[in-house]
C-alpha cells in the first residue's frame, strides 16, 4: 500500500487550484437537485402547447445535469495531486452522473410503496441529506491510501470484461438492434422481440443472464473505487462515469422489469417502453424514461469502448490505433443512441 507522504499532503494543502476543485461537488449536487424540475417543466411546456423549442430546451437542461457531473469527474481526476476531499468530490460527481437512473429507481420504489406525487420532495430530501453528509466528512480532509494493482484486482477486471463481452453477444447486442428497429414501428419491434425472447427468456439462459448482470454490478462497484483515487485522462473519466451510470441503471432496470412489470403482469414490449399511446414527453412520470434509456445506450457503448481501449493498451497496441478505435466506437454509440431516441419519440421510417 502506498500512502500519501506528509510532504505531499502539505503540497496539496498549499495548492489553491486543488482547494477550488475540491468544492466542485457543489455544482453536480445543485444540478442533481434541479434535474426533476427540468423534466417537470419540459412536460408542462409540452402539455401546455408552449412549442417544441421550449419543450426541447427544458429537456436539454435535464441532459446537462449528467454532463455537468461528468465534467466534474474529469476535472477532479486531472489534478496533479489528489487529496481525500478531492476523491470524495469525484466519487459524488460519479453518483451525480447517474441521476437519471437514480430518479427512475426512486420513482418505481415510491410507486410500489403507493407513495404518489412526492417524487421531487423525496429526491430533494435525499440529496440534501447526502450533501450534509459529504460536507461533514469533507471538512476533516481525510488522508487516503493509494493501493497498488494486485493479482486479485487484475483477475476481477478480466472476469468483468469477459462477462460483459458474453452479455453483449448473447443479450445486449440483439436487444439494442431490436430497439433500433423502433423507428420502423412497434409491430416490427414486436416481431423481432418475440424471436429473441425464445433465446434470452429460455428457462436455463435467463437466470444465467441475470446472474451475469449482478456480477457486473457488484464487480463494477469494486473496480470503480481505485479509479477514483488516481489521475485520469478524458477516456478514463468516461469509463469511470459510465460505469457509475450503468451500475444504477442495471439496478433500476432489473427492479422495473422483474418487480414492477413481471409482478403486475405488464407486457414489457416497445409500447410499454415508450409510454404508448400517451408518449414519454406527454406523461409527467414517464418523461424521466427518455434520458434514463437514451443515456444508458450511449454510456453502455462508451463503457465497452473504453474497456476495449484498456485491453488494447495492456497488449501494447499503438496509442494511435487504440485511440482511433475507441473514439470511432464512441461516435457509433452516439449515432445508435440518436436513432433509438428518435424512435422512442415517435419518429418512423
Amino acid at each position: 500500500m502506498l500512502t500519501a507522504t506528509p510532504a505531499a499532503r502539505n503540497s496539496i494543502e498549499t495548492q489553491p487550484a486543488s482547494v477550488v476543485f475540491e468544492w466542485l461537488w457543489l455544482l453536480p449536487f445543485a444540478a442533481a437537485l434541479y434535474y426533476p424540475w427540468a423534466l417537470l417543466w419540459s412536460n408542462q411546456a409540452h402539455v401546455a402547447g408552449a412549442g417544441s423549442l421550449v419543450t426541447v430546451g427544458w429537456m436539454l437542461t435535464a441532459y446537462a445535469v449528467p454532463l455537468t457531473a461528468f465534467v466534474c469527474v474529469y476535472v477532479t481526476g486531472a489534478q496533479p495531486l489528489i487529496s481525500g476531499r478531492l476523491v470524495l468530490a469525484r466519487r459524488l460527481a460519479c453518483l451525480a452522473v447517474a441521476v437519471p437512473p437514480a430518479f427512475t429507481l426512486l420513482g418505481v420504489l415510491l410507486y410500489l410503496m403507493k407513495i404518489y406525487g412526492h417524487d421531487i420532495a423525496v429526491w430533494s430530501g435525499l440529496w440534501l441529506a447526502l450533501t450534509g453528509y459529504f460536507t461533514m466528512h469533507s471538512s476533516t480532509r481525510p488522508i487516503i491510501n493509494f493501493p497498488t494493482s494486485n493479482n486479485a484486482y487484475r483477475r476481477l477486471r478480466v472476469a468483468h470484461g469477459i462477462s460483459s463481452l458474453a452479455i453483449m453477444l448473447v443479450f445486449l447486442a440483439p436487444h439494442l438492434f431490436n430497439h433500433l428497429l423502433g423507428v420502423f414501428g412497434a409491430d416490427v419491434h414486436r416481431t423481432v422481440m418475440d424471436v429473441l425472447r425464445v433465446v434470452y427468456r429460455n428457462a436455463i439462459l435467463e437466470p444465467i443472464i441475470i446472474l451475469a448482470f449482478f456480477f457486473q454490478l457488484l464487480s463494477g462497484l469494486v473496480l470503480i473505487r481505485p479509479k477514483t483515487i488516481s489521475r485520469a485522462d478524458l477516456l478514463d473519466a468516461l469509463q469511470t462515469a459510465s460505469g457509475a451510470y450503468l451500475t444504477l441503471f442495471i439496478a433500476s432496470h432489473i427492479n422495473s422489469v422483474f418487480t414492477l412489470a413481471r409482478y403486475f403482469g405488464t407486457e414489457t414490449d416497445y409500447r410499454w417502453a415508450v409510454g404508448d399511446p400517451v408518449g414519454l414527453v406527454a406523461d409527467a412520470w414517464s418523461i424521466r424514461l427518455l434520458p434514463h434509456y437514451s443515456l444508458a445506450v450511449f454510456f453502455l457503448i462508451a463503457h465497452l469502448a473504453c474497456g476495449m481501449r484498456v485491453v488494447m493498451r495492456n497488449h501494447h497496441v499503438r496509442p494511435a490505433v487504440y485511440g482511433a478505435s475507441t473514439w470511432t466506437a464512441i461516435i457509433i454509440g452516439g449515432l445508435v443512441t440518436a436513432v433509438i431516441t428518435a424512435g422512442m419519440l415517435g419518429a418512423r421510417v
